[in-house]
């Protein structure tokens, strides 16, 4: 029985265009084969992109220092997960075009960001195809589908209305394997900085990535209780401000830990990407599914920093943010 070991932070369609099926054409190993290489791989993925400006960032601004950093440590291509609200505003498209010149592969996170038990399967199939015909002519665009917050419906039959209408797209969907909070971290660092409160940059940095490494890890050791063997993980991350200032440090630090940073698109050459499931629990990552799908849903042990409360007190114990005495101003 593993053991969780956790910080002490505690073809051609609407639009007029081609779709890319280069990946899709390539045959996959066996389920249970091994990797080419004895380090475990994992590929990096943003989502909401592009996300507006904030106190700290100016948008174009953040999309510039994330691909600097990506450059600067030669990170293979992450999977680019835009949102086509975020892209409609002022220098979207602009900012999209600029991971795409870098490398970057851009993909499909829906129009409207719409929960899909919230919505019906007509009105969000619609929707994704709005965000297609917008997304679609960019350099490097790949039709491949993620759903917002992870989310695959209140049933299965409307789960598989949707996925019927990416297949008749030519989509694949655009899973993940590993999630985090690091949407909350940013939040609660964007407030601080509006309170006027004082940031240690170090102590975040620090918790930031050993947040996410534990993260990482679980999905590791997961996918051994589920599969038996290690997958090709894909990293859930945010185009957030937390992003822009470490992303270079989160790469750095997995290949510090042994793993071998791959491209997305290598990523969703892993058997687990074909692979038919039929139930809705998508919320933590595709190998919950996948336990799910097999029953083993006892093996999706609780992930700690998966909790609002966690993350609160981790940044407390750090005292990564904190007030200037008055008597000081």
């Amino acid at each position: 029985m593993h053991t969780y070991s956790f910080t002490q932070f505690i073809i051609s369609i609407g639009g007029g265009c081609l779709l890319y099926l280069g990946s899709a054409a390539a045959s996959p190993p066996p389920e249970d084969g091994p990797l080419k290489d004895n380090r475990p791989e994992i590929a990096v993925s943003l989502d909401d992109v592009p996300m507006p400006g904030t106190v700290l960032f100016k948008g174009i601004d953040r999309t510039q220092a994330i691909i600097q950093k990506l450059q600067a440590v030669d990170s293979p291509p992450v999977g680019i997960f835009a949102l086509g609200v975020h892209a409609q505003q002022p220098f979207g498209m602009e900012r999209l075009q600029m991971y795409a010149e870098a490398g970057h592969l851009i993909a499909n996170h829906s129009y409207s960001h719409y929960k899909l038990k919230d919505v019906s399967a007509e009105t969000f199939i619609k929707d994704i195809q709005k965000a297609h015909k917008q997304l679609c002519g960019l350099p490097n665009f790949r039709p491949w589908f993620r759903f917002p917050y992870l989310h695959e419906g209140n049933s299965t039959q409307q789960r598989a209305a949707v996925l019927q209408a990416l297949a008749a797209m030519g989509y694949q969907q655009g899973y993940v394997t590993v999630c985090n909070y690091d949407f909350r971290i940013n939040q609660l660092l964007v407030q601080a900085v509006k309170k006027n409160q004082a940031v240690d940059y170090d102590k975040l940095r620090e918790l930031y990535l050993n947040i996410l490494w534990d993260g990482i890890d679980f999905a590791d050791q997961l996918a051994y209780e589920v599969l038996g063997r290690r997958i090709k993980q894909v990293l859930l991350l945010h185009a957030n401000d937390l992003a822009a200032h470490y992303i270079g440090d989160l790469i750095e630090f997995i290949r510090n830990k042994g793993w071998k940073v791959i491209s997305i698109e290598e990523a969703y050459k892993d058997p687990i990407a074909t692979l038919q499931l039929t139930n809705t629990f998508s919320q933590q990552g595709r190998i919950a599914a996948i336990a799910r799908e097999r029953k083993q849903a006892h093996r999706v042990l609780p992930y700690p920093s998966q909790s609002y409360d966690y993350i609160q007190k981790a940044l407390e114990q750090a005292q990564v943010f904190s007030t200037p005495d008055s008597h000081q101003k």
